[in-house]
């Protein structure tokens, strides 16, 4: 498993260089043409694990996809979600830290996505500009990707969802489509193998919107992580 993975990092960096080199003139076009090179590099990635890595990947409960925007709630638990996430969401975008600008090539085209970037040392008035940018980009019909736990978790890992996606919720007044994930028994967290598997990220039934902030921190913890036992 070791030389699989270290064959797929060394390849994985050719391919995102190449990449990167050919769509720069992307870079100087409007945002939406730049969605379809991602998502090639993106299935270029999904080659490279299920060839070399011997990881395979499944989506379940495409139904509840709709063309509607929604916050997207996620469990988190490798990088896997992040790029599946983006290619089978028809139109979605995260909200990350700042400081993944700096990531050499990487960074350059996500700032041209014009994602919604936050810095989590901001504070209060950091926050009121990402809600502000949310509900901006919401009304202009993209869903919003959000992982409630704010960073990876090892399956079985003890969850610990932060309240600040309920804010999210009422301030944008959307539905919520829970995503259950069981990423990490293939590609772990805090080591470079992968091991050979099949990947499941589910879309749960939909949470409608207007349900009280006291209660939708509770139920959407309750139905992601029950969704992620089931997959485990």
């Amino acid at each position: 498993m070791a030389v699989r993975s270290i064959i797929f990092y060394l390849l994985l960096g050719f391919w995102t260089i190449f990449m990167g080199v050919i769509c720069l003139p992307y870079l100087f076009v409007p945002t939406n043409y730049l969605k379809k090179p991602i998502k090639i590099w993106i299935g270029g990635i999904f080659f490279l694990l299920k060839h070399i890595c011997k990881v395979t990947h499944e989506i379940r409960g495409s139904q509840f996809i709709t063309s509607k925007a929604m916050l997207i709630a996620s469990k988190h638990q490798s990088a896997f979600e992040t790029l599946a996430l983006y290619y089978y969401l028809p139109k979605a975008i995260f909200i990350h830290k700042k400081q993944l600008f700096f990531i050499p090539i990487f960074g350059q085209y996500l700032q041209k996505t014009k994602m919604i970037s936050i810095d989590r040392k901001g504070g209060a008035s950091t926050m009121r500009i990402m809600l502000n940018k949310t509900k901006e980009k919401i009304a202009e019909g993209y869903s919003i990707i959000i992982f409630p736990e704010g960073t990876r978790k090892q399956p079985g890992e003890k969850p610990d969802y932060k309240s600040g996606f309920a804010g999210i919720y009422k301030e944008t007044q959307t539905n919520i489509l829970p995503v259950a994930v069981n990423s990490g028994n293939y590609w772990p967290k805090h080591t470079f193998i992968k091991k050979p598997g099949h990947i499941i990220i589910e879309f749960l039934k939909i949470i409608p919107s207007g349900l009280e902030r006291s209660t939708i921190l509770n139920q959407v913890q309750n139905i992601i992580e029950e969704g992620t036992k089931k997959i485990n």
